[in-house]
């Protein structure tokens, strides 16, 4: 145990004496996030329908976690220390993130939402991979259909049938016409320059971990963008992770690092992804992907996948050359098989249904 670890542990021990001496409060609800200062995406849109119960006692304890640095560490520990007394004096907490203190110090009578931050999960994680501390503690995932029940049964320690099938919240938008109009149409003005262009978005997950640190796959991206004509642009949207990596200068490659994510599927015709979780919000608009992996033989090795590659939704390419024919061709993957396994809900009411789940949990514990 690193010393950091060591002290963590001895203060938030020490403190958690006293905490329990607090009574859990049967109305508050609390959401604690590590990805960003603010509340977004799932964590938001459920926030945004409980703050209308005046009955509600709604809490949040968010930070954007940083290993790096003192003082990151040292407001992180400031942090563990407010999700210590939040977590454990609320009737429900919802997470996003795998939770040290909740794993650790959670204590009994508090219910745990794990709402992950993903539609699925090609790569393995969580406790399927070898991991500094187990996670644990968790009551209850969301997910979007029951082909995730025993993966994430695994990856969370959790019972298979506290992976409650509700959709996930974030993809609700994508089954609204008006939605995509609007984000297509907001992103088109702001970069003119794509107007009546053909746009492929390249959106890759990681390579590495936060001990080891992070990395993005070599990808010739100029070298892809010069085998089309003009009226080929290519974007980017690299993974938060990613957020330091520097980019190809080429006038028809832009970084969107800061944009929408499901915005940037409204502007897009086609995407170019590999094990990354965006492949299944993607697939909801019934549009081309295409899966880049020169590493498949290595990562199915040393990672693993909990997704068949024979289900992936495009043609998989193991060079840049295979990339560029696939793209040249038009080969097109079983969309509507892929949609179908991996989404048992495509009504844009997995909101409401997280809502009511998290009630009938207050109701129980009552």
């Amino acid at each position: 145990m690193g010393l950091q670890k060591l002290i963590l542990n001895i203060i938030l021990g020490f403190l958690n004496i006293f905490v329990k001496r607090f009574k859990i409060k049967e109305n508050q609800v609390a959401f604690v996030s590590l990805e960003s200062k603010y509340l977004d995406s799932d964590m938001k849109l459920i926030y945004d329908v409980l703050k209308q119960d005046k009955q509600l006692n709604l809490k949040k304890v968010v930070i954007e976690y940083d290993q790096q640095g003192i003082k990151q560490n040292f407001l992180y520990m400031l942090n563990c220390i407010q999700q210590l007394f939040i977590i454990n004096t609320s009737k429900v907490v919802i997470i996003r993130d795998n939770n040290y203190v909740v794993s650790t110090f959670k204590r009994e009578g508090v219910n745990v939402i794990q709402v992950w931050h993903a539609c699925g999960a090609i790569k393995k994680f969580g406790n399927a991979l070898a991991r500094k501390y187990p996670i644990k503690n968790y009551d209850y995932v969301i997910a979007n259909s029951s082909y995730w029940k025993k993966p994430y049964s695994e990856a969370f320690s959790v019972k298979e049938e506290n992976v409650v099938v509700t959709g996930m919240p974030r993809v609700d938008c994508l089954f609204d016409d008006n939605y995509l109009k609007v984000s297509k149409n907001k992103l088109l003005a702001k970069y003119p320059m794509l107007k009546d262009k053909k746009i492929i978005l390249y959106a890759p997950t990681f390579r590495g971990n936060i001990y080891q640190g992070f990395s993005m796959l070599p990808f010739d991206g100029e070298k892809l963008i010069n085998s089309f004509d003009e009226n080929t642009y290519l974007i980017y949207k690299l993974h938060p992770l990613l957020k330091n990596i520097c980019l190809p200068q080429h006038p028809r490659i832009i970084d969107m690092f800061n944009e929408d994510t499901h915005e940037l599927f409204a502007l897009s015709d086609l995407l170019i992804s590999d094990f990354s979780s965006i492949v299944f919000d993607y697939s909801i608009l019934n549009k081309t992907m295409y899966f880049y992996v020169p590493d498949l033989n290595d990562y199915l090795k040393d990672v693993g996948c909990y997704v068949n590659i024979d289900l992936f939704p495009g043609k998989i390419c193991k060079n840049i050359d295979e990339l560029i024919q696939g793209i040249q061709k038009n080969e097109v993957g079983n969309l509507e098989a892929f949609k179908n396994i991996f989404f048992e809900y495509q009504d844009g009411k997995n909101t409401k249904r997280v809502v009511e789940l998290i009630y009938d949990i207050l109701k129980k514990s009552l």
